[in-house]
């Protein structure tokens, strides 16, 4: 039980700082300056998160849990701290890579130590109680982080992850055994994990340079994204000849592994957004302080709570659970759709409703997706099912999150200066209409809005036409947000028509028999032959 509590601090942790900066993001652009590179704090943190995954997964099996888990834990330290002590933007992005290098070692261990620990009936009872400590740390995530960034500094957003992720080390060096099935490092089909990662990155940084420093159309964007095709068919190559692929390619003629993974990437990339530049939204547009903004988005997190365990229970009795998907997709779309009505001004308890729809969407796709997969396959290959939709979706997410930071930076700068009008353009300093148009988040800073003001008075402008600049900010900020919750809203409908493809299919009515002793030194043969 000690092993297990140190266990879910560690997904305690990786939880929490999921969710504590999504309040705290305007703050902190605000302070480092850099509104434009604010979409990689958290990009980047995903992507280096999910591209160690499958290696240390599959490192883990040959040389024992004990190593990463502990590795992962000093390295998620290392980066709270840096990120923390983060004098600049850049600084910060970097720490939070390395940060997600400890995160990807955490979230590719602990899930498989609870499956070395208990059997199968077991692991169903003691996984509620990982669940709920990571419901808490998603539910505390939002009004922590605002009451860091409104309180003490939003630095102690990475600094509170120090104390909790000291403790769990403690525990799991007196307490995790480490078992080793052998094996040779050579074996890992590390050509194709390194082929995937370098696409991706490729495709990301197409995505996030094409307006901020290229276009879409310059060479360096066409040549990244043709990049990032090329070596996607390279992988798709290498993985059908390798013994030990980290994603087979037969998976791929499974229909609904397919339709699920439609389901799960789209989700991923097209509402997984939504949340995270909210806050964004409920602070330049609505007015509200940062921890406010965090209170408005907890109810996501209760809907999604109910809902899973409701879902679960329907399709514990019934075995049936297309209809629950096809609500929890549209719903979805409806809590997006309702969002993007909101214009400045409107009330802040329709944002809190509107996210509860949202919650409970999400808490009938989410955790039924898992068991279809899983129930879609065969029982040896449920763990590269399970996995590989993770990371796929993980990346999905990633591409998402950067492509909506770009739509967001990209819409408010243009509707800033659209809707400026001309008298007040004409008294604006140019240093105060870039500053203004390159930022949305300068209006939260006092100090900063006063130095701009300032500046803006002292070039010979009216207080009555700076109130006016800063009602353009506030109206561009909501019609930039207004776009991407109307693109979510789309995506939405999208995925009601992918669930619809679902087919009913039995659903294991019991947990599997675990393996005999002996039979996991035949997986490889048994997973190759399966392929």
């Amino acid at each position: 039980m000690l092993l297990l509590l140190s266990l879910a601090m560690c997904m305690f942790l990786s939880s929490l700082d999921g969710s504590i900066l999504a309040t705290a993001l305007p703050t902190i652009s605000s302070d480092l300056g850099g509104f434009k590179l604010l979409p990689w704090v958290l990009t980047l943190y995903m992507l280096t998160s999910t591209v160690v995954v499958p290696i240390v997964g599959k490192l883990s099996d040959m040389f024992g849990r004990r190593p990463f888990v502990i590795s992962g834990v000093v390295v998620f330290l290392i980066g709270s701290l840096g990120a923390g002590l983060a004098p600049s933007m850049l600084t910060l992005i970097a720490a939070r890579g390395v940060q997600g290098i400890g995160g990807g070692f955490i979230l590719a261990c602990v899930l498989v130590v609870m499956a070395d620990m208990y059997t199968p009936r077991e692991r169903a009872k003691y996984v509620g109680y990982i669940l709920a400590i990571i419901t808490a740390g998603t539910l505390l995530g939002p009004p922590v982080g605002g009451f860091f960034a409104d309180g003490p500094g939003w630095r102690w957003c990475f600094f509170i992850n120090i104390p909790i992720g000291a403790i769990a080390l403690a525990t799991i060096w007196t307490t995790l055994p480490n078992t080793r099935q052998g094996g040779r490092v050579w074996d890992i089909d590390f050509a194709g994990a390194a082929v995937l990662t370098t696409a991706t990155v490729a495709g990301l940084l197409a995505a996030g340079w094409a307006y901020q420093a290229h276009g879409w159309g310059s060479a360096i964007t066409v040549g990244l994204l043709v990049g990032a095709g090329v070596l996607l068919v390279l992988f798709v190559f290498l993985e059908l000849r390798h013994p030990n692929a980290i994603i087979p390619m037969s998976l791929f003629r499974n229909r609904m592994y397919v339709i699920t993974g439609v389901v799960a990437l789209l989700s991923s990339a097209v509402l997984f957004s939504v949340p995270i530049y909210l806050p964004t939204f409920i602070q330049t547009s609505l007015g509200a302080s940062a921890q406010t903004s965090g209170l408005l988005t907890m109810p996501q997190a209760i809907g999604l709570v109910v809902m899973s365990f409701i879902g679960g229970r329907i399709v514990s009795r019934t075995g049936r659970f297309k209809h629950l998907v096809v609500a929890g997709c549209a719903l979805s779309g409806l809590s997006a759709f309702l969002l993007q009505t909101m214009g400045v001004g409107d009330p802040l308890w329709q944002v809190a409703i509107y996210m509860v729809i949202f919650g409970m969407g999400s808490g009938l796709v989410t955790p039924l997706i898992n068991v279809i997969v899983q129930a879609s396959v065969s029982q040896e290959e449920t763990g590269v099912a399970t996995s590989s939709q993770m990371y796929f979706r993980q990346i999905a997410g990633v591409i998402g999150v950067a492509l909506f930071g770009v739509l967001l930076t990209t819409t408010y700068s243009s509707s800033f200066t659209a809707n400026l009008d001309e008298e007040v353009q004409a008294a604006m300093p140019v240093a105060v209409f870039e500053e203004l148009r390159d930022d949305a988040t300068i209006s939260i800073d006092a100090e900063r809005m006063e130095e701009v003001r300032t500046t803006f008075l002292e070039a010979g402008g009216s207080q009555s036409l700076f109130e006016r600049a800063l009602g353009a900010q506030q109206e561009a900020a909501a019609v930039a947000n207004q776009r991407l919750f109307l693109i979510s809203a789309v995506g939405g409908l999208i995925l009601v028509l992918a669930s619809l493809a679902l087919t009913e299919i039995p659903l294991r009515g019991k947990a599997p028999t675990p393996r005999e002793e002996g039979e996991g030194e035949e997986q490889p043969a048994t997973a190759s032959a399966s392929r």
